[in-house]
């Protein structure tokens, strides 16, 4: 009864009162933030309503759904939420109750100016270090790496409907990558000449030539968890020098970055505009499954609105600049260009810009979105800016230039039971192709690359916010891949136009010509503790070796050279046509805050069990490249061999 009546006053201060809880209104909460599970795992049970699919969501809106499932338990003469969940929403109101002076449990100072408009200024400081190694029953494999990040943050209000945010972030880590091998990534366009030369009939035989990436494997960590946390470059602590910018931490290296933000909301939050660069998160059915604009994507500077006419439909947009990726590393020389000619990892090849726009319907038991997206070399293009204009029949009005995808999303929800889903990202699709007169599905046309996938949540009503999860990702063969250009306008030089940023895919995290079963259990026992229970398997044609699988890499172009004749003949068998890597991963992991020790401290680890191995083709099936063989695994001994280990991670948060 007494944690009953701490969540009713909670509430009740929050609307008498209100101010202190609605500082920063506008600034987001940060993508990373728990509050995301906990508000998802209330949205399942019916607690609060629908939320849209578009994050990070303003402080405003995660304050106001947490005090309407508050205030649902309340009123309910069946208990809603446990003890602890109630603690835990009670907890999570408090990070946002901000009183002047030094507040030395959020590391922070926040001061509010008087006059006739409402200012305020919260200075904070935050540090996050982690650590990750792993051991493998190659004991040359071993391997281990950190990531260190203090961040300074200033963040407020400017009246009543403007919120900022500005964080300036150092990072100092480590993750030695283990050279795999060369992967051939095209020559079709890869020529010294423009669209001008091309169009006065120059002759461009001989300038063609083969180019190819390194692939690596991080063997410090879990798969396809590392992703780069400093912007643009970073020195090597071996090299502190002008000239010593380079794109990975393979040795102890130092960056830094900003992220900010400037968010609005008028017509009564009918309309939110917000211009920064922070992680984002569109589209996404369950934490971390988005195709379309992922939460591990590296952030870039955009311009954002969002429109909520009525609050079960909602139209949102995105324009931002796209930022280059130091790729140095990754092709070197290997591209055997003449000397005269700009290497590939040069920033000029990757000038692009990046829209996306989308609405969404958002009901007690269906959820759908539907919206296009647009990599574009950056020019003046109005239509990319516009919400309501879709950008498949705009890039062709201006002249089919751009790469272009659309993407929708169903899901299926039962109150207190759970949700299912299905999510198509459709990158580009050459329809059926036509076969000795006959139509063939799209399943095998190289052509036609797309991402699926189908998943399943559900509730499980004994244990605090505790939920099940599985879903099955597909990731086709060069989806997120694009043929560069030389023929854009405002360019008389190649623009790359794969679906990247700072040489991270905007998707999925998973690399093209892959597929991944996802189960996952997570709970919070305690009000201070989450935990959770994952296992992956994950399947990925190799990037590398003698067989090598055309269009696994999101470097890759969809070139005829490689397999020869027209590119519509080409097509892709999964698993049937080279080397592919089975992955399996399972790992437990926790989150213990130590806050109500009066310690701002949150200590969080994983532990998991990893095991890999390759199939193969024969040689002779191999070499044919155009049709489906049977596989077996690959000998231990070859350039393709097993391996199992364990991998140990953790860290230390202060002031989260």
């Amino acid at each position: 009864m007494k944690k009953m009546f701490s969540a009713v006053l909670s509430v009740c201060m929050f609307f008498m009162l209100g101010s202190p809880l609605w500082a920063q209104a506008y600034a987001s909460v940060s993508i990373d933030s728990p509050l995301y599970g906990i508000l998802d795992k209330a949205q399942m049970r019916g607690l609060c309503s629908p939320l849209p699919v578009v994050r990070p969501y303003p402080e405003k809106v995660v304050i106001t759904a947490i005090n309407e499932i508050l205030a649902l338990s309340d009123e309910s003469d069946v208990p809603l939420l446990k003890d602890t969940e109630i603690e835990i929403l009670n907890d999570a109101l408090e990070q946002f109750d901000r009183k002047p002076g030094l507040d030395r449990m959020r590391g922070a100072y926040y001061y509010e100016t008087s006059g006739k408009v409402r200012t305020t200024f919260d200075f904070s400081f935050k540090l996050d270090s982690f650590a990750s190694g792993g051991l493998y029953s190659d004991s040359g494999d071993d391997q281990w790496g950190f990531v260190l990040t203090p961040t300074l943050s200033l963040r407020g209000d400017v009246g009543d409907h403007l919120s900022y945010d500005f964080s300036l972030f150092g990072n100092a880590s480590r993750a030695v990558l283990q050279n795999l091998g060369s992967y051939d990534i095209g020559a079709y366009w890869y020529t010294k000449t423009t669209a001008e030369d091309t169009a006065n009939g120059s002759d461009t035989t001989n300038y063609i030539t083969r180019r190819y990436i390194t692939s690596y494997a991080n063997k410090a960590y879990f798969p396809y968890t590392f992703f780069k946390g400093w912007d643009g470059s970073m020195y090597k602590l071996s090299n502190l020098t002008a000239s010593g910018l380079d794109g990975w931490c393979d040795d102890l290296g130092v960056g830094f970055g900003i992220h900010s933000e400037m968010t609005a909301g008028v017509l009564d939050d009918k309309l939110q505009v917000r211009f920064g660069r922070i992680y984002r998160e569109w589209a996404a059915m369950d934490e971390g499954s988005s195709l379309v604009l992922s939460n591990y994507a590296h952030p870039f500077l955009a311009l954002e609105t969002q429109i909520t006419p009525v609050k079960w439909f909602s139209i949102s947009s995105l324009t931002g600049i796209l930022e280059f990726p130091n790729s140095d590393y990754i092709v070197g020389d290997a591209y055997n260009c003449s000397t005269d000619y700009t290497d590939y990892s040069n920033a000029a090849f990757f000038q692009n810009a990046y829209s996306i726009s989308m609405i969404e319907t958002n009901f007690k038991y269906v959820h759908f979105d539907f919206g296009s997206t647009s990599v574009w070399p950056k020019r003046f293009d109005l239509g990319y800016f516009d919400s309501l204009m879709n950008s498949v029949i705009y890039q062709n009005n201006i002249g089919d230039y751009d790469n272009i995808a659309i993407f929708a999303d169903l899901k299926l929800q039962y109150p207190g039971a759970g949700y299912i889903w299905g999510s198509l990202f459709l990158d580009e699709f050459n329809g059926l192709s036509s076969v000795s007169g006959l139509r063939s599905d799209f399943v095998h046309a190289t052509r036609d690359m797309y991402a699926t996938q189908v998943g399943t949540k559900v509730c499980i009503p004994w244990l605090p916010f505790a939920t099940l999860s599985c879903r099955y990702t597909k990731v086709e063969p060069y989806c997120y891949t694009h043929q560069a250009i030389n023929y854009t306008p405002w360019y008389t030089h190649y623009i790359s136009e794969s679906y990247m940023n700072a040489g991270e895919c905007i998707g999925y995290y998973l690399p093209p010509n892959s597929d991944e079963v996802n189960i996952r259990f997570e709970s919070s026992p305690l009000a201070n503790l989450a935990a959770h229970l994952e296992y992956q398997f994950i399947r990925h044609g190799a990037e590398y070796g003698s067989q090598a699988v055309n269009g696994s890499s999101i470097y890759s172009e969809l070139d005829p050279c490689i397999l020869g004749g027209s590119r519509d003949d080409l097509k892709k068998y999964f698993l049937h046509d080279g080397a592919y890597q089975w992955i399996h991963v399972i790992k437990v992991g926790s989150d213990w805050s130590l806050k109500r020790f009066k310690i701002p401290v949150t200590l969080y680890s994983e532990v998991g069990f990893y095991y890999s191995y390759y199939t193969v083709l024969d040689d002779d099936s191999y070499a044919n490249n155009n049709a489906s063989y049977d596989y077996h695994v690959a000998d231990d001994k070859s350039e393709y061999p097993s391996e199992s280990g364990f991998i140990i991670s953790g860290g230390i948060k202060l002031f989260f």
